[in-house]
């Protein structure tokens, strides 16, 4: 009987499930549909009609099909504080599996001039991975995951860390709880946050318990605020007219696909930050902003779906990717779907 990987509670992952399945979101070191596609190739996928497409199409899988399947466990908690909570545990239980399933070519990556602090035997390092002198290692609270490609360079990583094939860690600090997808550029501090893949944040600035999507980019200095001056409990917008209590005492960003961070632009507590946007002028972001919404301390505008486009198309361009047409549907279906919202949001501001 083939495995069946169904999608579950994806309003409560607003904006990241805007433009994904909530089994393509990562905890610890994979998502719910890798852990399965380890298991068997079987796979059947349950997920909301408008990501049937885009799902077939980047997986070549099975997708709504009137098959049954046996039920594969999904992700660990129902909501993103939860897991985001729990970020080092998770990826220090993944720590084990993952050792067996790859070769661990620590002895070679590392350089003279590099150090393990605590058991090395709690450091894996993949193949082609390269870690430079001066660059720190400190497993001493959990282990550290570096999948293959990995280059770090003149950097401090703290386990429990999942690092993605192909990632590039540079001047960064990486902090207890922080899982890092493929290809993403990192630099400055970085602590209990998950990137989906191929976020750039190649800058300082501190980027703490916040989830973001994929072609995320934060400029220089970029920071966001994980933690209230009372030290009090969080509350999150999951839309303009609803707030809720997370009962969190930390949680950054939640922040979806294509979404541009400005230099030297704060993020306020709890921020929920849709896909395509693009926040710059300093300052603090609001609790809420809505897709395609361009704008920051000095005003706000629509961020034109044609523009927005251009820009995610150069951008994918630079990293020799292309835009699936079915990811493009994607993108014009929520432009669409938050059509209304984005306008009443602008009104208000």
């Amino acid at each position: 009987m083939p495995l069946l990987v169904a999608e579950e509670n994806p309003e409560n992952f607003g904006p990241l499930t805007l433009t994904r399945a909530t089994f393509e979101l990562r905890y610890g070191a994979l998502c719910p549909l890798d852990r399965a596609l380890q298991i068997t190739d079987d796979v059947i996928l349950r997920a909301r009609p408008e990501l049937a497409d885009y799902l077939r199409a980047k997986t070549g899988l099975r997708v709504n099909v009137d098959i049954e399947g046996e039920p594969f466990p999904g992700l660990p908690a129902a909501t993103p504080w939860e897991i985001l909570a729990h970020s080092d545990a998770h990826i220090a239980a993944d720590f084990h599996a993952w050792n067996k399933r790859h070769a661990n070519c620590r002895d070679e990556a590392l350089m003279n001039g590099a150090h393990i602090v605590g058991d090395a035997r709690d450091v894996f390092i993949g193949r082609d991975s390269v870690v430079q002198p001066g660059c720190v290692l400190d497993a001493t609270s959990g282990p550290i995951i570096l999948a293959e490609r990995v280059a770090v360079k003149y950097s401090q990583i703290a386990g429990p860390v999942f690092v993605g094939v192909g990632c590039s860690i540079d001047g960064a600090r990486l902090r207890p709880g922080t899982s890092l997808g493929p290809n993403c550029k990192v630099g400055g501090e970085v602590s209990a946050t998950i990137f989906q893949s191929r976020v750039n944040k190649g800058h300082d600035g501190f980027v703490g318990h916040t989830w973001a999507g994929r072609w995320v980019n934060f400029g220089a200095l970029a920071t966001t605020s994980n933690l209230k001056n009372t030290y009090g409990t969080i509350r999150f917008k999951p839309s303009l007219d609803n707030t809720i209590e997370t009962g969190a005492q930390f949680l950054g960003s939640l922040i979806g696909d294509h979404t541009k961070i400005g230099i030297i632009q704060g993020l306020t507590t709890g921020a929920n930050i849709g896909l395509g946007c693009n926040i710059f002028g300093g300052g603090i972001s609001p609790k809420y902003v809505p897709s395609f919404s361009w704008g920051g301390i000095e005003g706000w505008a629509e961020h034109r779906l044609d523009d927005c486009l251009k820009t995610v198309k150069a951008t994918l361009g630079r990293r020799n990717a292309v835009l699936r047409p079915e990811s493009e549907a994607v993108l014009r279906a929520v432009f669409e779907k938050t059509a209304g919202e984005r306008a009443r949001f602008l009104e208000a501001v």
